[in-house]
């Protein structure tokens, strides 16, 4: 459902869309170029190619009930990162200019930061060592319960704070959301990786000593 919505939506639309869409935007959100309405079927129509070859042509096999799920958050994370920017492009193709004036790059990006550490720290809270998303060095210096538990916290740190800044990052308007990204750089990322970095160092003084 979820892979094949924007193509069903933009087919069920397309008559309504106008001949000439645009293509190419400006640093400001200018647009600086317009194409033809059939640009707009490519995003859509690569999705669900993607839905219904991805599980036949991409077999693959879990060792852990864990990793399938972090495999699972993951494409689903993808589906829908890829709804959004189709929806996103057909709005534009619809409202032109006008949407364009109204709409603010900041928010995107403040959201686009919050649904990232959304998915990591969903991966971090079920990841194994052998997961491609996790602490890789130094893990030798720690032990199981360690990398855990520091997997643990960083996860569920990553979800809540996101979680939080999501809704802010959507109604933030003006000078408010250039504050709020900052804010969102210095809890979401900067904040926990610091302290993450430091506890892993001073574990390691610990374990060599």
């Amino acid at each position: 459902m979820v892979g094949f919505a924007p193509l069903i939506i933009t087919l069920f639309i397309y008559t309504y869309i106008p001949e000439q869409v645009p293509s190419h935007y400006t640093t400001v959100g200018e647009i600086a170029n317009w194409d033809h309405k059939g640009k707009v079927l490519i995003i859509p129509f690569l999705l669900a190619a993607f839905t219904y070859f991805k599980p036949r042509v991409f077999v693959e096999k879990f060792e852990s009930q864990s990793e399938k799920n972090v495999s699972d958050a993951a494409t689903m994370l993808f589906l829908i990162s890829i709804n959004l920017l189709s929806m996103l492009e057909l709005f534009i193709s619809l409202k032109g200019e006008d949407f364009l004036s109204k709409f603010n790059f900041y928010n995107l990006l403040s959201c686009i930061i919050c649904f990232i550490f959304i998915f990591l720290g969903y991966i971090f809270s079920n990841c194994t060592r052998n997961s491609t998303f996790s602490i890789k060095i130094p893990v030798y210096f720690m032990d199981n319960e360690i990398w855990a538990k520091i997997h643990q916290n960083l996860g569920s740190y990553w979800m809540s704070s996101s979680i939080v800044f999501l809704p802010l990052g959507i109604i933030c308007g003006n000078h408010y959301i250039l504050c709020l990204l900052i804010l969102e750089i210095i809890l979401i990322i900067l904040l926990p990786v610091t302290i993450t970095y430091f506890y892993i160092k001073n574990h390691k003084k610990v374990k060599n000593n």
